[in-house]
């Protein structure tokens, strides 16, 4: 019995575990103390390691061409297609939009077109194939 009214004083209405939280809350508050306490060199050294990251960050980006940019659009494309066609089914039901399914296909068939001479064979062979399957898709779901 004692220990019923230990737990009614620790827990809330909401099944919060009050003394739990006020823990967590201390231990929240000691790390950001901490945090205004480093030195002057250690922000230094924080700021210098993330200059350093988004330098390479940079250097990656500029390497994209921009035929790599068309094809991951692309994917992203497919990707959003099927969601609009509400596959799978059952996960994206709620999402299922012919016209925003038919947009996302439209859309990769033309950035195919645009991109086949620049992709390597293999490449644009997969491409052709993500493109059917995804208009044989489209027309099983809405047509």
């Amino acid at each position: 019995m004692a220990n019923k009214g230990k737990n009614k004083k620790t827990k809330g209405g909401n099944g919060e575990d009050k003394e739990l939280k006020d823990r967590l809350g201390e231990m929240e508050g000691s790390s950001s103390d901490t945090e205004k306490a480093s030195s002057p060199q250690d922000e230094e050294v924080k700021r210098r390691e993330e200059e350093e990251m988004i330098k390479k960050l940079q250097e990656e980006i500029d390497k994209l061409t921009t035929k790599d940019i068309i094809v991951q659009m692309m994917m992203s494309l497919s990707s959003l297609a099927y969601k609009k066609m509400g596959i799978p089914i059952g996960v994206n039901d709620r999402y299922k939009d012919k016209m925003q399914a038919k947009l996302a296909v439209d859309c990769f068939d033309a950035l195919l077109k645009a991109v086949s001479d620049e992709v390597s064979a293999e490449e644009n062979e997969n491409l052709k194939s993500s493109l059917s399957n995804l208009q044989i898709n489209f027309v099983k779901t809405f047509i």
